[in-house]
Order: structure tokens, then sequence, then C-alpha cells
């Protein structure tokens, strides 16, 4: 198993770096569409050549319950990011809702579902199967929330506090997502709609101040307190290894 996550992670790094070098290359608008998010997918794909077979398939099933968790993973991520902007502004910091939004969505909605299934398919598609086969749910999520969260290179340079926030809100992220797909075979569709609302959440609140760190840390600590819930909730769901 260590050998297949080391493997992956290699693999989306390199192709992460080589799609983002193409795009600065093409002067491909960022707006439209972020091709490093296509690096897990790439990777996964790679693997099951590799390999021959995956830990789990990429499930796109639809029923009652996928709708009714994905409605949540569309209204969850937008909720903590208002809070995040509520408290922001309370305390000082210079936020501000984008403007002009009605025009910048509708440019930018294809590029970012094309981005979240890119990702998905790599952190809940391929990642979380097989790190639950060894692991429990609790630790695959923050393994693959750090694993996220680092993977976001052109952050580093926002310095220490913001990239401390960036990974309480990435690993705080993917413990909520972990369960919501728990029971759903990792749902593709669940997982892309909690990451499509988590790009149209950061569009509409950060777009102005994605740099500032003390606004990212107020985002990862708001995550961290649902994450948490979500742990002591579930109980031995979420520490136990599956059988």
């Amino acid at each position: 198993m260590i050998w297949k996550i080391i493997l992956f992670v290699f693999i989306t790094f390199f192709f992460t770096a080589i799609l983002a070098i193409s795009q600065q290359k093409t002067n491909l608008s960022f707006e439209r569409i972020t091709l490093p998010q296509l690096a897990p997918a790439i990777t996964v794909l790679i693997l099951f050549l590799i390999y021959g077979n995956l830990p789990a398939s990429i499930n796109f099933s639809l029923d009652k319950s996928i709708l009714c968790k994905s409605l949540i993973a569309f209204v969850f991520p937008l909720i903590l990011f208002a809070i995040t902007f509520f408290i922001g502004k309370q305390i000082g910091l210079n936020v501000k809702i984008t403007e002009k939004l009605s025009k910048l969505i509708p440019v930018m909605l294809v590029g970012m579902l094309l981005g979240a299934l890119g990702e998905e398919i790599g952190w809940r598609s391929f990642l979380q199967p097989v790190l639950e086969k060894k692991s429990s749910i609790l630790f695959a999520s923050i393994i693959i929330g750090l694993i996220w969260g680092l993977w976001h290179v052109g952050h580093y340079k926002n310095g220490f506090l913001f990239m401390t926030g960036f990974l309480l809100f990435t690993t705080s992220a993917s413990i909520i997502i972990a369960w919501l797909l728990r029971n759903t075979e990792y749902n593709l569709i669940v997982a892309a709609i909690f990451h499509l609302s988590i790009n149209i959440g950061f569009v509409f609140f950060f777009y102005n101040s994605l740099e500032d760190g003390k606004f990212m840390l107020i985002n990862g600590i708001v995550w961290l307190i649902p994450a948490i819930g979500i742990i002591i909730m579930n109980g031995k769901v979420f520490y136990e290894i599956a059988k």
C-alpha cells in the first residue's frame, strides 16, 4: 500500500508541475480551467495501466440518498465560508465579497467543475479507499488532507500563517467529505459537488483576499470545528480500521 501512495504522490506532483508550465507557456486562461487540477486524475489512469485495477471503481451512481448528500455537499462549504467571512469582517480584516459575480461564475463554472472532478478522482476515488484498506477513516482523511494542502505549492509564497490555516482547512474538509462519503462507495458525484462548492466559495468570499494569512487561519479554524464534531459524533466508526 505504501508504495502505491508514494507513487501516486510522486506522479501527481510531477504532472502538476508539467501542466502548470504548459498552462503558462500556452497562456490558457486560469479563469476557465486550471490544468494542474487534472494531475490527480491523470495519475490514477497511469496507476490503472501499471497495476491493471484500482481499489475502488469510479462511482457515478445516483439515487435519493446521493441527491440528499449532494445537496448537503453543496451547501455546507458555502455556509462555512460565509461564517469565515462574517468573522473576518467583525475583526476588521479587509475582506469583501467578489464584485461582478454574475459574470465571473458562469465563465469559471466549467473549469471549476472539471478541476473538481480531476482532483477528486485522485483524492477520494483512489487515495481514500487505498488508505482505508489499512487504516481508519480518520487517519486516511488526515493524510489526504495534508497531501491535498501541500499539493497547492503556489500557496507556499503566502507564508507560514497562511499555510497553517490552509492545511487546517484541507484536513478538516477531508474529514467532512469522508463523513459524507460513508455508505456511498466513494461516490464521485458527492465528492465533486463538495469540491465545486469549495471552489465557488473561494471565488465568492476569498477572491479579493486570497493571500491574507489571518483570513485563511480563521477559515481553517471555522472548518476544524464541524470536523471535530463529526469525529466525536461518529465515534468508533472513524477510529477503527475497516475489516
